[in-house]
């Protein structure tokens, strides 16, 4: 797509949630928060949260970020959702003026299954030099299950070449593993590196459509997936 054509990304969703009827922001909410409250998480148990204050604040950020007037400015074209919704969590929820809970507000919010959903130590990483490094590997690590969560459902008529070739997808070229698999599958160890280069190349395909979705223009995709990828490596 070319740059200055905005498709429907993580910012139109913002914008919809901001702008829309009830159930457009409703459903741009949830969407939003599924995908994106792990490292909004992560950041705040690394500052010292307990695992319930972290849950709590993390579901009314997302509150207040649909709700909130800074959004009456916002332009996409700016950077990156990933520093957007850091930056705002910053301001929303770290400043002390917002750490006070209106609790008639809290007792309306509801308890949506994202809210619930497991939350590993792994999300904030403790070894962490820092909030910000904890939020942007959680970050990185629910992009890769987001794109591998994709390949599955593009894979959903061959699930048992899927469940081998999703480890082969960072050690490519192993033909010693493509013919255990091929053993294992009744296919010809060929057939299995066939495969596994097509799921690699739609790996990578699925990959550059997240990040595309969180970034400006198509210039910033590959800066982006490197600084992810090295993360993950860390």
């Amino acid at each position: 797509m070319a740059n200055g054509a905005f498709p429907q990304t993580r910012w139109t969703l913002v914008l919809s949630a901001k702008n829309g009827d009830a159930e457009q922001s409703k459903r741009a909410f949830d969407e939003l928060a599924l995908a994106y409250w792990k490292p909004v998480y992560a950041f705040l148990r690394r500052k010292g949260d307990s695992h319930e204050e972290a849950q709590d604040k993390t579901q009314i950020f997302f509150t207040h970020l649909l709700k909130g007037d800074f959004l009456k400015n916002l332009k996409p074209e700016g950077g990156r959702f990933r520093s957007f919704l850091l930056v705002s969590l910053r301001h929303k929820l770290i400043n002390e003026h917002h750490r006070v809970i209106n609790r008639k507000e809290r007792a309306e919010i509801p308890i949506e299954p994202w809210y619930e959903a497991d939350a590993s130590e792994e999300s904030f990483h403790s070894s962490l030099a820092s909030p910000e490094a904890a939020f942007d590997r959680s970050w990185a690590l629910e992009l890769f299950a987001r794109t591998m969560d994709r390949l599955q459902s593009r894979w959903a008529k061959r699930p048992a070449l899927f469940a081998e070739l999703r480890y082969t997808i960072e050690n490519p070229g192993n033909a010693a593993k493509y013919a255990d698999i091929g053993s294992l599958l009744g296919m010809s160890a060929g057939a299995v590196g066939k495969a596994a280069h097509d799921l690699r190349k739609q790996f990578v395909q699925e990959i550059r459509q997240e990040i595309r979705d969180t970034v400006a223009s198509d210039d910033d995709i590959e800066e982006e997936l490197r600084y992810l990828v090295k993360l993950l490596q860390s």
